[in-house]
């Protein structure tokens, strides 16, 4: 007999699917539950959230900054995202004077919200003093295109190039400062000092040229300029703008050493006493960086030849 062909599976299914209507009348119900629990528990935190934002706020108002700061932190936990949350955290903690702290939050906003200019403009008033440069200049880009004029950024665009070693850019906005400027005479000591890392030691001369005709003759410029014609390999007039300087600034000891180093390179003997007179002066009160140690026997030595 070919018992293959007996009706019996069919029953066997009807059976099984009347087992799972029984197990599954309890499995919707628990389903059901865990739904509703789940909501109240979302509607729950909601509430602890605003409690704790409401909170933390009012204490930050009232200057209550660490407690401020913990009722911020644990509304934190909840929403690690949120934009206010992530900017009064940074207020709190600058507030505080926990700067690495403030920061972080701030950059953390500034991921999640890169155009928004109150976080922006707090990354630039920290980011200088925490040594990002890049995040400085960033904030700032975003600042200029969400509406600033570029020109009210420009001493901080000349000084962040100047820090990070852009010095082409650097001395760009150095000339548009004394252009816009050019009664401050602090830019132009900039600028010269830009052109000479630049290894422009004329231009650098240039400007200090138009320092001194605008404000007139200053120390630090006649020396300034004599270290560029040492550079340009020119010792007569290395010598002789830093005789001018030290006419002005006679107590600059540093100068007067600088001058008698030009003086001892030069072949003429009455040149090299000098040198050692000054040297012999000031030892007792130039700094140990200048050598005179090992210069003042030197030079003693070549004068007995």
């Amino acid at each position: 007999m070919n018992y293959s062909r007996l009706k019996i599976k069919p029953e066997i299914g009807i059976i099984k699917n009347m087992n799972m209507k029984r197990i599954l009348i309890p499995l919707a119900i628990t389903a059901f539950l865990f739904g509703f629990l789940s909501l109240m528990g979302c509607g729950n935190k909601a509430k602890d959230f605003d409690s704790l934002k409401s909170s933390g706020e009012q204490a930050l108002g009232a200057g209550d900054y660490n407690r401020a700061i913990n009722q911020l932190r644990l509304a934190f936990r909840i929403r690690p995202s949120d934009r206010d949350i992530l900017f009064l955290l940074g207020t709190g903690y600058k507030k505080v004077e926990q700067y690495d702290s403030a920061y972080s939050y701030f950059k953390r906003a500034k991921l999640l919200y890169a155009n928004d200019r109150p976080i922006n403009k707090e990354i630039l008033d920290l980011a200088p003093g925490l040594n990002d440069i890049n995040g400085a200049l960033n904030a700032i880009a975003v600042l200029i295109a969400t509406g600033d004029n570029e020109k009210m950024y420009w001493p901080l665009l000349a000084e962040l190039n100047y820090r990070r070693e852009d010095l082409q850019t650097a001395a760009k906005y150095f000339q548009l400062l004394i252009a816009d400027n050019p009664n401050d005479k602090t830019y132009y000591l900039y600028l010269s000092n830009t052109f000479a890392q630049l290894g422009d030691f004329e231009g650098s001369n240039r400007v200090l040229f138009k320092a001194v005709e605008t404000f007139g003759p200053s120390a630090e410029a006649y020396a300034n300029m004599a270290i560029n014609y040492l550079s340009m390999k020119d010792m007569a007039a290395g010598e002789t703008y830093f005789r001018k300087s030290v006419e002005i600034d006679p107590n600059n000891v540093p100068i007067w050493i600088n001058l008698a180093n030009v003086l001892s390179e030069q072949k003429d003997p009455a040149k090299k006493k000098e040198a050692l007179a000054i040297y012999m002066k000031y030892k007792d009160q130039t700094p140990k960086g200048f050598k005179l140690d090992s210069l003042i026997p030197a030079l003693e030595a070549e004068l007995k030849k």
